[in-house]
């Protein structure tokens, strides 16, 4: 039985660099850095390894978030308000579609300011202690009545490959034919809960985010929601929708090896992207760019290298297959860090240009130099097929494959 094919007809995007899908993009083709002061929470004190991250600015998050304490549901609402916008689904397709969400931090904001008043000896709000109590499932839930979404609801929380393993969920969910719109993504504003954990590890950089440098150092967090509406190909057509990108296939698995750390000779990151690959009968030498996972920590950035130059191998083009991490200009979104660089790479494929990998010195380039380009800079190109990756803490491994969809 031939797959239905699926594809993207409305993206919506809330990131550091911008507002909407285009202020993201023109902010991601210019190379800037979305790093700033956090002004969330203090970060004064002496052990903190640094002070910055790529965080919204405050201005913004006051705007979208108002009184929502949780900042994830407003700000899921900001992105997927817009991705309703491009796909023009009626009230009556949202209301029947599935809503499928992957996130890291869920309430936690909430849950934060609880314990504090609760060590500081405050007396504690009944709205505090009943926001304390929410989770990531709730915000879905919240979100999907904000909407009027009856369909299936999900919440997906995999660390950091939550968020494009939500967009695989959705692809599954269509293909079986259990629903006709699918509305997948990813929240994640960052919490003080976060930051302290990644200092604590000694994950954070002491300076910027700077993926596939020699002189990287640790990751840098970032705030961002990016949500998709995917449908049949067939019924975008019908109704003579913009095609964003058709969605390929994807791949997931536990590897089953640190808490932290992938396999340091990049095995398990080449079999997840193989499998992504060998899934959608795509050739290596079909994949033109892969949007890196690239945390910018030394063990990770390497065993991923090592993992995307065994594919590289597999290619007889002469072109080097084109890598970078846009967490050099984003942070690291946690459970949205895959939907925000999923979106990135698709409007790098609209617009004709491949995201660069700012902040680099001296490239860290391993033993294949001329079988993959890491980019520190934008180019100006067409292309048609992208993985992007996401690995995560626990095992948690993903990528997805797309396609251009300006030809479809």
């Amino acid at each position: 039985m031939k797959k239905r094919r699926i594809v993207i007809t409305g993206m919506g995007v809330l990131s550091a660099l911008g507002t909407d899908t285009q202020s993201h993009a023109q902010g991601i083709k210019q190379g800037r850095s979305g790093m700033k002061p956090i002004t969330l929470f203090d970060t004064q004190h002496s052990i903190y390894r640094n002070t910055n991250a790529c965080v919204l600015d405050k201005e913004v998050l006051e705007t979208i978030a108002e009184d929502d304490k949780t900042l994830q549901i407003s700000c899921g609402i900001h992105s997927i308000t817009q991705a309703l916008q491009d796909a023009k689904l009626s009230k009556e397709e949202i209301s029947k579609a599935a809503l499928v969400i992957g996130t890291s931090i869920g309430a936690s904001h909430t849950f934060s300011e609880f314990f504090k008043q609760y060590v500081l000896g405050h007396e504690i709000s009944d709205e505090l202690l009943a926001l304390s109590s929410n989770s990531a499932h709730t915000i879905t839930g919240d979100i999907a009545a904000h909407f009027g979404i009856n369909g299936p609801l999900c919440t997906i929380s995999t660390a950091c490959s939550a968020s494009t393993n939500a967009v695989g969920r959705g692809l599954d969910m269509l293909r079986s034919g259990k629903v006709s719109k699918v509305i997948a993504g990813g929240v994640d504003i960052f919490t003080e809960l976060a930051f302290t954990g990644f200092n604590c590890l000694q994950a954070l950089s002491t300076t910027n985010c700077k993926p596939f440098s020699k002189s990287r150092d640790g990751l840098m967090l970032g705030d961002s929601s990016a949500f998709f509406v995917l449908e049949d190909l067939e019924s975008a057509k019908k109704a003579d929708k913009h095609i964003f990108a058709e969605v390929l296939s994807y791949h997931f698995f536990n590897e089953e090896y640190h808490p932290t750390s992938m396999k340091s000779d990049g095995s398990s990151v080449y079999q997840c992207m193989k499998n992504t690959l060998d899934k959608a009968s795509i050739h290596p030498d079909q994949l033109d760019y892969v949007n890196a996972h690239g945390t910018a920590t030394k063990v990770n950035d390497s065993s991923e290298l090592k993992g995307i130059a065994l594919l590289a191998q597999k290619r007889n083009s002469k072109e080097p297959l084109y890598v970078s991490s846009t967490k050099s200009m984003l942070g690291h979104c946690l459970g949205a860090a895959g939907s925000i660089e999923l979106a990135t790479t698709i409007l790098g494929m609209n617009q004709h240009f491949i995201p660069p990998n700012i902040n680099v010195d001296q490239k860290d380039f391993i033993e294949h130099p001329d079988t993959i380009a890491i980019l520190d800079r934008t180019i100006e190109k067409h292309f048609e097929y992208a993985i992007s990756n996401s690995f995560a803490f626990g095992g948690n491994m993903s990528s997805i494959l797309i396609k251009n969809g300006i030809n479809i």
